[in-house]
């Protein structure tokens, strides 16, 4: 089952690149304490978010990456990612268990009795097909996930069996990916549908059955939201949830330090680790992802129009350097070329190494005057630091090589006509929708993927991943994988943390994190003594 051109997306810089007003620190404060770092007494938690979610927190539109806090905590899929744990494991949530048929096209679930909707109704195999034609009729960008399912059949109120139209081993996978399928309430979409699917009431409301629901949304802003008093699983003692949006990270920093915002998750620079890595005042948490920061070379420039130049390139990058440079511990090299653990074993090892003499030996076949370009996202300063590190190495070397930020939305055009684009790219942190190699190997490779930016093809690796999907064959993954490592259009730089910085009295942090998204359940966070 091949992912459709609806994969195209613009996930990565949202969040950075954002520009809104600053909201005054005195109206964040999570309130109560009588110090700044006290924990609340009124039963407010604020998670401050750097910037602008950027579209709608609709489950089935939502395809970038703060507003998760928000699709998450209000909605829930069929399965999830497990919490607290660095490993690709599926768990329940709205199923609570599941048989997958031999060849992959029959998924039976076996689903969670007496949960409700935010409305009231409750929940039953019915919602599945309705969540599942919802996303096709808005057609997101995560609509792939169940363009395979060919029928949903509900022999009784607690059992869906869905059938898909190819043999897909990662099916299960695009339902536990935070941007896989929610389940909606069915009489609320039709309430509110209007002429749009009821994308436009689901701009500032929701219809899920998450421990929390949206009391106010004020875009641009903040949003709130309160406690589901009827959720079937664990309550927080945190009746409110703040979500203010702040413009830059040092505003949210400053609000932080204040006592104001109770954690950050995944928006800080790496330049803030000293201060709060080990700090006795705050927590620091290291937490496991699938993303990592990558580089990209764009087989169309004339710079890199052989692979020895391309190959030559990448080995001219210090990655343990780098890493180290600019990414510090939140930050470990890659030695895979899928996400770490993806492949049991690491037997999809990276066998890119560190010799700089192949580019100064490169160099001196170039014509006098030779200039590259090194682009990174706008606003990420991770990226940014690597890309001039990079610059200047090559200008040692007698290229004239410059750094270059480019917008989101020019970074994923660039796939439209990659003549257009830099001769390289280093993005400081991306990732797949899930955990299956598939879900890497489709999206970074293969030019109708999303994030292969420079259209760097090769079909026998698409192919390969086709096979593997299939039969979820790891040595067909890896075939893929190794293939695709010798066109010299691809490293993978490091593998990332999920950096969450949050007070002291905030308990609960890693069990309610899990490695497929960079955002936590509130449900399960608490407050020490």
């Amino acid at each position: 089952m091949r992912l459709s051109s609806l994969r195209r997306r613009t996930r990565i810089a949202l969040v950075a690149a954002a520009a809104v007003p600053l909201l005054a620190l005195a109206a964040c404060s999570g309130g109560g304490g009588s110090s700044p770092n006290a924990a609340p007494e009124n039963g407010t938690l604020t998670v401050g978010l750097l910037g602008d979610i950027g579209q709608p927190p609709d489950p089935d539109i939502y395809y970038a990456n703060n507003g998760l806090a928000i699709v998450l905590n209000t909605y829930e899929g069929l399965v999830q990612y497990a919490n607290d744990t660095d490993s690709v494991k599926i768990a329940p949530r709205l199923a609570t268990s599941w048989t997958v048929s031999g060849d992959n096209t029959v998924y039976t679930f076996h689903l969670r009795k007496g949960v409700t909707f935010h409305d009231g109704t409750p929940f039953t195999s019915a919602a599945v097909k309705v969540a599942f034609d919802r996303r096709i009729a808005v057609k997101g960008g995560a609509a792939y996930m169940v363009q395979g399912v060919e029928s949903v059949a509900t022999p009784d109120a607690s059992t869906a069996v869905v059938t898909l139209d190819a043999p897909n081993s990662a099916f299960l996978d695009y339902l536990a990916s935070p941007f896989g399928p929610k389940m909606e309430s069915p009489t609320a979409l039709q309430k509110h549908a209007g002429s749009d699917d009821a994308q436009t009431y689901l701009q500032t409301h929701d219809v899920g059955t998450g421990p929390y629901e949206i009391s106010s949304a004020d875009p641009g802003t903040s949003w709130t939201l309160s406690r589901y008093a009827g959720y079937w699983g664990t309550k927080s003692p945190f009746t409110t949830v703040k979500l203010p949006i702040y413009s830059d990270a040092s505003a949210l920093q400053l609000a932080f330090d204040r006592g104001d915002v109770s954690a950050i998750v995944a928006a800080l620079p790496s330049s803030s680790l000293s201060k709060y890595e080990d700090s006795k005042q705050y927590a620091s948490y290291m937490l496991p992802t699938l993303q990592s920061a990558l580089v990209t070379v764009n087989p169309t420039k004339s710079f890199f129009s052989s692979k020895q130049a391309r190959l030559a390139f990448l080995e001219s990058i210090d990655q343990k350097s780098i890493v180290k440079q600019v990414l510090g511990s939140r930050s470990e090299p890659a030695t895979t070329l899928y996400a770490k653990g993806m492949i049991p074993g690491g037997k999809d090892e990276q066998t890119i190494t560190y010799e700089p003499s192949a580019m100064k030996s490169y160099a001196k076949t170039l014509p006098s005057g030779t200039t590259m370009t090194i682009g990174y996202a706008s606003g990420n300063t991770n990226a940014q630091q690597m890309a001039n590190i990079q610059a200047a190495k090559l200008q040692a070397d007698g290229i004239t090589a410059t750094a270059k930020s480019y917008p989101t939305s020019q970074v994923f055009g660039w796939i439209n006509d990659p003549t257009s684009g830099p001769d390289a790219f280093f993005d400081g942190n991306n990732g797949p929708d899930g955990g299956s190699p598939y879900m890497w190997g489709h999206v970074f490779w293969d030019k109708s993927g999303g994030i292969d930016y420079f259209g760097c093809d090769v079909p026998a690796v698409d192919q390969e991943l086709d096979h593997a999907v299939q039969t979820g064959d790891d040595s067909a993954y890896v075939a893929a994988a190794e293939q695709y490592a010798q066109t010299g259009c691809y490293y993978n730089l490091s593998y990332n943390k999920d950096w969450v910085v949050a007070q002291k009295w905030l308990t609960g942090v890693a069990k309610s994190h899990n490695i497929g998204a960079n955002e936590l359940d509130f449900s399960k966070l608490g407050i020490a003594g």
